[in-house]
């Protein structure tokens, strides 16, 4: 990257207060680490562990999930084992904290997020409660699925305002699925 071009950046991410913002490959460990510099902003705001809180669940869903992957080194004995790629940023505006994530989906997975993403937007606070708890109780979880399907539904439930998604196709019948939370600052949200 020429050097004009990084400080472009830089001043666009001081200008948009991009607190932390990463593209590559989400290990176990990256998360961690990534995880550690936001949970010490969050010692003291309750709303800024929520947003830690979804900022977990948004990189763990890259981890698990994203149609990209990379294979790193496991273990420390010369194992490797295949993560997600995807793109995490957490920002600030005047009124709200936001966390955005982005990653490839395949073509079935596109079908399956845009419903849950449509039914979760579609609900109120006592509607995701409901669902939330139906899916917890669930006996069969989808295949292929590390759980229930229940971070977005949580996500939801912690963001103070209905979540944003988009689905940009691209090569292969697959998308690059952006999702994103935000936190108001204030109670009154």
């Amino acid at each position: 990257m020429m050097a004009e071009d990084l400080f472009r950046l830089y001043q666009d991410m001081s200008q948009r207060k991009i607190w932390l913002a990463f593209k590559g490959a989400i290990s176990q460990d990256v998360l961690v680490e990534l995880g550690t510099l936001l949970k010490n902003k969050s010692v003291l705001d309750r709303k800024v562990k929520k947003v830690f809180a979804i900022f977990i669940e948004m990189t763990q869903n890259i981890l698990h999930y994203s149609a990209e992957t990379e294979t790193v080194p496991f273990g420390g004995n010369g194992a490797v084992h295949p993560v997600g790629v995807g793109v995490v940023v957490v920002s600030e505006s005047a009124d709200d904290y936001s966390v955005s994530a982005g990653n490839v989906i395949t073509a079935e997975q596109m079908d399956y997020l845009r419903e849950q993403c449509e039914r979760i937007h579609n609900s109120d606070a006592s509607q995701l409660k409901q669902y939330y708890d139906e899916r917890l109780k669930a006996e069969q979880v989808r295949a292929g699925s590390k759980g229930a399907g229940l971070g977005l539904i949580d996500i939801a439930r912690k963001a103070d305002f209905p979540l944003d998604y988009e689905m940009r196709p691209i090569a292969d019948g697959r998308a690059f699925f952006i999702l994103t939370a935000r936190i108001a600052k204030t109670l009154s949200a």
